[in-house]
């Protein structure tokens, strides 16, 4: 899975992809991002074994 977009690093260390003004949250269990992510235009690729989707109301 491709997913280019905006990131925006939350205060609670994890992220959101901003694509085409849809977001997307990322939960960052990993090494924390690089300094300088936060706002930069990216591209993530993931296997897609390792998605998993949840409903999410606001």
């Amino acid at each position: 899975m491709v997913l280019r977009g905006r990131l925006w690093i939350t205060e609670y260390g994890g992220a959101v992809l901003d694509v085409g003004g849809t977001p997307i949250l990322f939960d960052v269990t990993g090494p924390p991002l690089p300094e300088g992510a936060d706002g930069a235009w990216v591209e993530t690729r993931v296997a897609q074994d390792r998605v998993a989707v949840w409903p999410y109301e606001v």
